[in-house]
């Protein structure tokens, strides 16, 4: 298989905060997807990788979730919630800052839609480590997670 670099400046997908952390224990995604057949297939594909992935459909289910299951990385469909505000991005980040220990870090991955309606900067703004166009493709995903956790 081809090594491909995640962090590669493209107009599909893009990162800015190359995070990477030694984590002991289980690699925990969490998939905040609007379309639940979408999000299943991605956290089905990571599982069978040996990630413990979880697909979550709505804002509200999320939110409370995360608190416990404490993800390291998310990857957050930016059609759920209010449009163009970026709400749950920065309510996640709130809720994940509660109660975090030492050196813990949360890799967060906007599914974008096109650059007219999430333009990077909104992206960035909203607290976002970076954003993929969707359609994602699987392979960069893993790609991203492979190296997030190789730290």
């Amino acid at each position: 298989m081809e090594e491909r670099s995640y962090d590669l400046c493209t107009e599909r997908f893009e990162v800015w905060n190359p995070l990477s952390a030694i984590f002991t224990g289980s690699r925990r995604v969490l998939f905040v997807h609007s379309e639940s057949n979408v999000g299943d297939s991605f956290a089905l594909l990571l599982a069978m990788r040996g990630f413990e992935a979880i697909q979550m459909g709505d804002a509200k289910s999320a939110l409370q979730f995360v608190g416990n299951w404490r993800p390291q990385a998310l990857f957050v469909d930016t059609l759920i919630g209010d449009p163009h505000d970026h709400s749950l991005a920065r309510a996640l980040r709130v809720a994940l800052a509660r109660d975090q220990r030492e050196g813990e870090l949360q890799l967060m991955i906007a599914l974008a839609a096109d650059a007219v309606r999430d333009p990077r900067d909104a992206l960035f703004d909203a607290g976002y480590d970076g954003f993929c166009r969707t359609p994602c493709p699987v392979w960069w995903m893993f790609d991203l997670l492979k190296c997030f956790y190789a730290g």
